[in-house]
């Protein structure tokens, strides 16, 4: 029911030249990309979503199943789609993106 989403747009300037875990050339910068995880309890952490006890890479990995099976459905949404481990200010994540082409990493 509820889609978190971390990172949306981003200027150039905040995104800079690359480093600290983004791109010089950011699809955030073009505003077609979003880090999000599913938060349905409201925790502001990423919930877990395959039922293990753990929150994990592995619920990241199923929002990315849904993402290749929305792809097959739609090609014209076909773009790029990352996963991220959890870091201490936050837990696990995945990036997508709608660049047009397929990107996975």
């Amino acid at each position: 029911d509820r889609m978190h989403v971390m990172s949306g747009f981003r200027t150039p300037q905040y995104n800079g030249p690359g480093g600290d875990g983004r791109a010089a050339l950011s699809r955030h910068m073009w505003g077609d990309a979003a880090d999000v995880w599913i938060d349905n309890d409201g925790n502001g952490f990423m919930d877990d979503l395959n039922g293990d006890g753990l929150i994990d890479l592995s619920d990241a990995a199923l929002m990315m199943r849904a993402v290749e099976r929305v792809e097959r459905k739609y090609p014209e949404l076909v773009g790029g789609a990352g996963l991220y481990p959890e870091t201490p200010p936050h837990g696990p994540y995945i990036h997508i993106d709608a660049r047009g082409h397929r990107a996975r990493w």
